[in-house]
């Protein structure tokens, strides 16, 4: 193992490396900074270290590292990855970056950025929940039914006909949460609700703007979130996009370390 490639972001460290030819991937929580160095220095002590992401000088320790632009390497892993699994697109896309916080890109260029995204996701789910665990959060978002929590078109619309699709939302959240009702699962359904379709829209516009009718998706905040890929799927049609997701994106700016750094 002569390189690895290493994205520390604000929520996760995320890892690229080869082995046996075949390219690995390793997640530790950013707050593990200290695990992560210790796992470096046991799995390969001569390696040469690819950094890229806002925390990269955290992984520095008592090794020398390479620390390259963040952006370059999103652009360039999430390329390669569109080759590997065989997703490539015949025209410029737009690609959504859903990590702590979400950013936009268009060709080699960052247009814009939100806070919405996996970092809303766990911090607003703490307060809902008592717990800031990710995956714990998630599966109980897969539990609930965020109708329980969202006011829907469905419920003003009763007895009359509604001007626009019955099951959208009309506000998020925007039922009675103190009703006893309304389970934690239901307004963390309801969470990953609003964020799903708040990236959508932003999505929609933007790749608007540029033209484009494809948008491809990546980031650590879709890892193992079915319910989050549903909610951003769901509205494909609505919106007259063509949507991809990449199964390794969430390590898409550390196989651009490995890969691409100059």
């Amino acid at each position: 193992m002569k390189r690895i490639g290493i994205d520390a972001g604000g929520s996760l460290i995320k890892i690229a490396y080869e082995e046996n030819g075949k390219l690995r991937l390793k997640t530790f929580p950013a707050k593990q900074i200290n695990e992560v160095i210790s796992w470096l220095r046991m799995i390969a002590p001569e390696a040469v270290l690819h950094v890229t992401g806002g925390r990269a000088e955290s992984i520095k320790g008592n090794k020398p590292v390479s620390i390259f632009k963040e952006f370059k390497c999103v652009i360039e892993g999430t390329k390669y990855l569109l080759m590997e699994e065989k997703k490539l697109l015949k025209t410029d896309y737009l690609l959504v970056n859903i990590g702590t916080g979400t950013s936009f890109f268009y060709k080699n260029k960052r247009l814009s950025g939100t806070g919405v995204g996996g970092g809303l996701f766990t911090g607003l789910g703490a307060i809902i929940a008592n717990t800031s665990d990710y995956h714990t959060l998630v599966d109980m978002a897969a539990k609930g039914d965020r109708t329980n929590s969202d006011l829907m078109v469905s419920d003003i619309y009763q007895f009359s006909h509604s001007p626009i699709e019955a099951s959208l939302t009309a506000a998020n959240f925007g039922k009675d949460q103190l009703d006893p009702s309304v389970s934690p699962e239901d307004q963390l359904a309801a969470l990953t609700q609003l964020i799903g379709e708040s990236l959508v829209l932003l999505s929609s516009l933007t790749a608007k703007s540029m033209e484009t009718k494809e948008i491809v998706m990546i980031g650590g905040a879709l890892t193992g979130n079915p319910l989050l890929k549903q909610v951003i799927a769901s509205f494909e049609s609505m919106f007259d996009y063509n949507l991809t997701f990449l199964e390794k994106g969430s390590h898409a700016g550390a196989i651009g370390a490995l890969y691409y750094a100059e």
